[in-house]
């Protein structure tokens, strides 16, 4: 069984991950499918981006979005501990509306993929 269906079939399980969440993304004028392209490009799933905002470590930038970060450390006691090598460095790049999260774009974080941290 690939990677993606054993995520999914522990995020199906998973209480800390909310079943009902919807992932909005923004939809910019001049981009109207930026997330569900990028999430193509770079083989990310719905649930690996739920899994980052329930297990990723949160940090605000600049610009005031928020970006949540998975990380070995992150994923050491979650359920996911034995996708780490798949899930280190996933980035999900959000912004705080008054009800929903709204999901701007997803990447990997090569830097953080590279070094491998006990």
């Amino acid at each position: 069984m690939n990677t993606h269906k054993q995520i999914q079939q522990i995020a199906a399980t998973d209480d800390r991950l909310d079943p009902e969440s919807n992932l909005t993304p923004i939809r910019k004028t001049k981009d109207l499918n930026h997330l569900q392209r990028r999430q193509q490009q770079r083989a990310i799933s719905n649930d690996m981006i739920r899994v980052a905002i329930a297990y990723g470590q949160q940090r605000f930038d600049r610009h005031g979005a928020i970006v949540y970060t998975l990380s070995d450390r992150n994923l050491k006691r979650s359920p996911y501990a034995k996708f780490t090598d798949t899930l280190r460095g996933l980035q999900v790049i959000c912004s705080q509306d008054l009800t929903t999260l709204q999901i701007l774009t997803t990447y990997w974080n090569f830097d953080s993929k590279r070094s491998v941290r006990n």
